[in-house]
């Protein structure tokens, strides 16, 4: 269940200012003024839930997210995903280079939770450039970031994982990214940290980003679990792309075992 997404926007010189900020607290998810969905799923795969329904983690509902392999977006990927907007009806809000950011969410993952291939339950993701026809003139591409489950090997019990967050950035300088995506950069900021403890519980994530596709510029993260800094990086994180990238809440899956068949957050 993930309860509370907020984006503010921080300019440099200048007092916060909060673009985006829903607890969904009105009982529904405001398709027309809030969110932008990426959800295949239409009846289950969003979903509010009230305290008496399911874990909430403070007032009266939080957001419930189905997603199942036959879950499918128009190219065939398993996702259940809301995007926020900053103005009602407008696309979904994309963050500015060179300017700072803070996202502060929270994410429960239920205790039964069955680990195996690499999942995102948190990302933010890069739109490709388009060309006088409003076509895309790159591939679609990794998200430039991203908060995944995933798994690390069971100290106690050899070949048996356990869950892990695990959290990964993607960039390129390229003005226009190949095929082939040989200019893309992978960093993984945070390697797989075991999660079995976080399991059944409600995590609170504040991700301070400013975006910069430069090999030498102005790109920093920093991440906080429960207030602990678990990322401290500096370098470029983005695409050169004619946007800055916006975020989803979640979950997208690419892989899936049998069991899992199922993915509730």
């Amino acid at each position: 269940l993930i309860l509370l997404f907020v984006c503010a926007f921080l300019p440099a010189a200048a007092a916060a200012e909060l673009v985006f900020e829903d607890g969904f607290e009105s009982g529904d998810i405001d398709i027309d003024n809030l969110w932008n969905p990426q959800v295949y799923d239409t009846l289950n795969g969003a979903t509010v839930v009230a305290a008496s329904g399911g874990p909430v983690h403070s007032g009266e509902y939080a957001l419930r997210i189905k997603l199942e392999p036959e879950d499918l977006d128009p190219n065939d990927k398993s996702r259940s995903e809301l995007r926020p907007r900053s103005q009602p009806n407008e696309s979904p809000y994309r963050a500015g280079y060179g300017v700072p950011h803070v996202y502060t969410f929270s994410l429960f993952i239920p205790s039964d939770w069955q680990p195996d291939a690499p999942e995102i339950v948190a990302q933010w993701h890069g739109k490709p450039d388009q060309d006088e026809n409003g076509e895309d003139i790159e591939p679609r591409r990794s998200p430039p970031l991203a908060l995944r489950m995933t798994y690390i090997e069971d100290p106690l019990q050899p070949g048996t994982g356990v869950p892990a967050w695990n959290i990964v950035v993607h960039w390129d300088d390229t003005a226009t990214t190949p095929d082939d995506e040989g200019t893309i950069t992978t960093v993984t900021v945070l390697e797989p940290l075991d999660a079995t403890g976080d399991l059944g519980s409600w995590v609170d994530w504040r991700v301070e980003v400013t975006w910069d596709w430069h090999a030498v510029g102005d790109g920093r993260l920093r991440v906080f679990k429960e207030g602990v800094e678990v990322v401290s990086y500096d370098g470029p994180n983005a695409y050169n792309d004619d946007e800055g990238p916006d975020s989803k809440i979640g979950s997208y899956k690419w892989n899936w075992s049998d069991p899992p068949n199922l993915r509730i957050v």
